[in-house]
């Protein structure tokens, strides 16, 4: 009797391989391969699922930004306010939120010469910021920030602040502590009070 495959569970597994290859070894070791060998597949399993690396790559850095996505939803859920779901989400403050950064790093340097690429980060970029904005609203309802702060222009601002402080964690994490990436990110909050 042939082996029943559970090919949602099965094409999971890949991008998880997938994840931790360019985790590993970036762009560079995001190969069929490389990911294969991984999870004891032969190359011939990556390639039933995925076209090419772009499509490998493409359906990875999707699923690590539904998983910030989710982790989002789910920390606000447990009573989080939206600003501190979103930025605990997206801070790399752990092995597993670095390697969504450097999925999405690798990502980006893919989308440079890739039209599709370059439109789905673009949408996921605004999505955040939107989460963002939406955010900062609810703080300025809540009354802990000020009823004069322009939430589009400030969530642009802290989106770059998360991601700069992401990159300089994801390349020398010794010395970007959780503590350290979160303090930053509490001294540009309090920077938005006095302005």
């Amino acid at each position: 009797m042939p082996k029943i495959v559970d090919t949602e569970a099965r094409r999971d597994e890949l991008i998880r391989m997938s994840a931790r290859a360019i985790a590993k070894g970036g762009l560079a070791g995001l190969t069929f391969r490389n990911v294969a060998r991984a999870g004891g597949w032969s190359t011939g399993i990556v390639s039933h699922y995925f076209a090419d690396k772009h499509d490998l790559l493409r359906a990875t850095y999707e699923a690590r930004a539904d998983r910030v996505r989710q982790a989002i939803h789910h920390a606000h859920e447990d009573g989080a306010t939206l600003l501190d779901a979103a930025i605990d989400a997206a801070l790399p403050l752990d092995e597993e939120r670095q390697t969504d950064w450097r999925v999405f790093l690798a990502y980006v340097g893919d989308a440079f010469g890739d039209r599709r690429l370059a439109t789905l980060h673009r949408r996921r970029t605004t999505s955040f910021h939107a989460t963002l904005v939406r955010a900062l609203e609810a703080e300025v309802e809540a009354g802990r920030m000020p009823r004069s702060l322009d939430t589009g222009a400030e969530a642009r601002r802290l989106q770059c602040v998360l991601l700069g402080i992401a990159m300089q964690a994801v390349f020398e994490p010794s010395a970007w502590t959780a503590g350290e990436q979160r303090a930053l990110v509490e001294a540009h909050l309090r920077n938005m009070l006095t302005e």
